[in-house]
């Protein structure tokens, strides 16, 4: 009897040695796959390689190398076409690389032209100042400022507002040109100080905390001191929807203007779609986006204003 029992125990031993053998040999193997490999979750996680959640627009600095959470980031191989494009500059081509790694998705000819316009840092972080704010194609946005003491020179009077004078003479034909359409158009708000803006925009963020953000500029980023830019009829999001909204969107390019805030280019601008807020650029240019079927000023500003196309033929 005893014998037995030995025997059936020494059985039972050797089990348990092939079975701490076996998972011996399995931790073993994973460990080197996560030497080699790196952790099986990594590549699916939200923010890793292929995650989707790479953000929309704001980086970790214009010239960092790493990636969101520090993560090293895998160099970019544009294409030689992608090369070729006059706006591609090679004083940014780290930061095309950074930007490239954290939102793989994009196409790399966007990748580009939002780098060369800052979109790869987050808004009010490494900003700049308009080197010259006389311009009607200068870009005033969440990355360039205008300088505080700057009023525009050429004010002219628009009903109870004031806009630079070219820009003031183009709204006036487009208001008689709704008029004559059957659309009463007017504006009532243009030209806005440095102190005005930095006392609307106190009072919103004492209302909204930093949400005010979403629908005001900080003073010196609003395109309201360049004396280009004008607040239609009502401020509501209803104004889209009226006849009078739907004309200014259709036909205000033929006056110089573009609807500066949309659904479309809120990722770019960063603001809440604006209907009723126009911006002047000028006629050739406004034709020019609205040709283009370009989203936002932002893109033209880089790919028309700040690098000029070689010329055709």
């Amino acid at each position: 009897m005893v014998h037995v029992m030995r025997k059936k125990i020494h059985v039972m031993r050797k089990k348990v040695y092939i079975i701490a053998l076996i998972i011996i040999v399995v931790l073993l193997a994973g460990a080197v796959y996560v030497l080699f490999f790196g952790l099986p979750w990594e590549a699916s996680r939200p923010g890793g390689p292929a995650g989707e959640d790479a953000g929309s627009g704001a980086g970790d600095g214009q010239d960092g190398q790493a990636g969101q959470g520090g993560e090293e980031v895998i160099p970019w191989e544009p294409t030689g076409d992608v090369k070729e494009l006059w706006y591609y500059d090679t004083a940014r081509v780290e930061r095309y690389d950074s930007f490239a790694a954290r939102m793989p998705g994009l196409p790399p000819e966007d990748v580009i032209w939002m780098v060369d316009a800052d979109l790869d840092v987050p808004p009010y972080s490494e900003t700049r100042e308009v080197e010259d704010p006389e311009p009607i194609t200068l870009l005033v946005n969440k990355h360039f400022y205008l300088p505080q003491e700057f009023t525009p020179p050429d004010l002219a009077a628009l009903g109870d507002t004031m806009l630079r004078d070219e820009a003031a003479k183009a709204m006036g034909k487009m208001i008689d040109a709704a008029a004559e359409e059957g659309h009463i158009l007017w504006a009532q708000s243009g030209f806005r100080s440095y102190e005005l803006q930095a006392s609307l925009y106190e009072q919103y963020s004492e209302h909204d905390g930093d949400g005010a953000d979403a629908y005001s500029a900080r003073p010196g980023y609003s395109e309201h001191q360049s004396g280009l830019a004008a607040d239609l009829n009502t401020i509501t999001d209803a104004f889209g929807e009226t006849p009078e909204g739907r004309w200014a969107a259709e036909n205000c390019w033929r006056f110089g203007f573009i609807v500066r805030y949309t659904k479309e280019n809120a990722d770019i601008t960063l603001y809440r779609p604006e209907p009723w807020h126009l911006r002047y650029i000028g006629e050739e240019a406004a034709a020019e986006m609205h040709e283009l079927e370009l989203l936002s000023f932002e893109e033209y500003w880089v790919k028309y204003i700040k690098y000029t196309p070689p010329p055709v033929g």
